[in-house]
């Protein structure tokens, strides 16, 4: 079982799915395969959908028929094990009523949407310490589940410890190292695997539980750091990467990196320390989760309420894109079109053109009022879900590109809807359409005003690519992350965007 390596639905892995899946899923007709999910040594993983329930689960296929026995006595290990942090095996006949599936379609899996450790760490920076414990005090627990059954893991690193979309961190491929003290198949991550696992297989007389201990305490050093941790003699010492962790932490954490086995704690020992070492606390997945995932996500930023708004709007006046695409023609509409979008990206990250504060457009008589749309604003709001939304919203019509979905997320006749509708129209006149394109938002404070709420929020934009209409590349665009507050009221019977400033 691999992490989701690429898991946007609209990337290429998702369109070629169907068409490069194994033929051994043909016969599992109930299943649509929706797209690849990543490749080991062994297997690749494939994301799949039943067509009724549209229930969810991973399929590994092994990548030869060598590779089948492997797969099956993962399966069959995984089914004598119960633990709510390690990856569950799904028993594909019981939901299809079928009488046997043949083990060379490969092995069914929970589907654990949202991301790795790996990318976690990769999108959030170094996590707190109270996070940490969230991550590492389950895998501990879950080790010590395993060691009581004989059997060591050998290859717990952050590609292997996935989230659900609660938060759960799970341990997966149990197929990794299945080990005793007589024999075992070597597997290890660099960086993460324990010293002794480097020699050959006959160079080891057996794996112990030590080698887990080391590679908890790498998870843990990677988790604070961002950093693996790396062999002795060139490891950067915890106490200068992190000076304001207690040293009781960093003293556990030295001891369990020792090369020799013998000389670290033991899991016993690695428990009773990471229990004491902060009370756990949700971690953000926002950023490495789907987007069709992120409204179930529970972990959200707090918000917090004020009782003035922390700052006045302020209105720029800016040049009516919407007519100046419109009067693009001749040999120089391409680049023209080019510098637009180039433009076009600070609408995507900031809400503008030319400036990061939304500007007031069309005639006097248009002018948007919000006075006139208002409507009673609902209890206890949350904000997070509202400002998802919006963006997923945004999204959409920008990858369209549809003008006419503008009014499902700005309020009609603002600066915000004349602005993004102009673009948009420009974009859909050239063909032109914006690959990859995906915004988000973070909430980070709201309050309630007279006329709505003012919206703290830290605006993200995806890398992208601006493609024309025989898909060559316009322009490229990196991803981009903006500090804004939204102004947002009560259109139409949903919450919409007003206006937008920097701050």
């Amino acid at each position: 079982m691999n992490f989701p390596s690429d898991t946007h639905p609209g990337s290429l892995s998702a369109r070629v799915a169907t068409r490069f899946a194994p033929p051994q899923l043909e016969p599992l007709v109930d299943w649509q395969v929706i797209r690849h999910l990543g490749s080991g040594s062994t297997a690749h993983v494939w994301l799949l959908q039943h067509r009724t329930t549209m229930q969810h689960i991973a399929c590994k296929t092994p990548k030869d028929v060598d590779d089948v026995p492997n797969l099956s006595h993962e399966a069959e290990l995984a089914n004598s094990l119960a633990h709510e942090n390690l990856i569950q095996h799904v028993n594909i006949e019981a939901i299809d009523e079928l009488e046997t599936v043949d083990a060379a379609a490969g092995t069914f899996w929970e589907y654990l949407p949202a991301g790795s450790l790996a990318e976690v760490v990769a999108a959030n920076g170094q996590l707190p310490l109270a996070q940490v414990v969230t991550v590492v005090l389950p895998m501990v627990q879950v080790a010590q589940y395993l060691h009581s059954r004989q059997i060591v893991h050998g290859d717990i690193s952050p590609r292997n410890i996935l989230f659900d979309l609660s938060g759960r961190p799970v341990l997966i491929d149990l197929g990794s190292t299945r080990a005793s003290a007589h024999a075992f198949h070597l597997a290890g991550a660099p960086g993460f695997s324990a010293p002794e696992l480097e020699g050959a297989p006959e160079d080891v007389e057996g794996l112990g539980a030590a080698a887990d201990v080391y590679s908890l305490a790498a998870i843990a050093w990677f988790c604070l750091t961002g950093l693996v941790p790396g062999p002795a003699y060139a490891r950067v010492p915890l106490m200068t990467l992190q000076p304001a962790l207690d040293e009781d932490i960093v003293e556990m954490l030295e001891a369990c990196l020792v090369e020799e086995p013998v000389l670290r704690p033991t899991m016993e020992q690695l428990l009773a320390s990471v229990t004491h070492w902060a009370d756990p606390e949700p971690i953000d997945l926002f950023a490495v989760v789907d987007e069709e995932y992120e409204l179930l996500l529970p972990t959200r930023k707090p918000e917090s309420h004020s009782t003035t708004p922390r700052r006045k709007f302020k209105r720029l006046r800016t040049r009516n894109t919407k007519h100046s695409a419109r009067a693009q023609h001749g040999p120089g509409k391409k680049r023209r079109t080019r510098i637009l979008l180039a433009v076009g990206s600070l609408v995507l990250t900031a809400g503008v053109v030319a400036t990061s504060v939304f500007g007031t457009q069309g005639s006097p008589n248009s002018r948007f009022d919000p006075r006139d749309e208002l409507s009673p604003q609902p209890a206890a709001t949350d904000f997070q879900a509202v400002v998802d939304s919006l963006a997923k919203a945004r999204t959409e019509a920008w990858a369209a590109p549809d003008p006419s979905l503008v009014a499902r997320y700005a309020v009609r006749d603002s600066s915000v809807f004349e602005n993004d509708y102009g673009i948009l129209e420009s974009l859909a006149a050239e063909d032109h359409r914006l690959d990859g394109i995906r915004m988000r938002a973070v909430v980070e404070s709201a309050e309630t005003t007279a006329e709505g709420a003012l919206v703290d929020v830290e605006w993200r934009v995806d890398g992208y690519s601006q493609m024309d209409a025989v898909d060559t590349t316009v322009e490229e665009f990196a991803s981009q992350s903006v500090p804004l507050q939204l102004r947002l009221v009560t259109s139409e019977g949903e919450w919409k965007i007003a206006e937008t400033a920097s701050r």
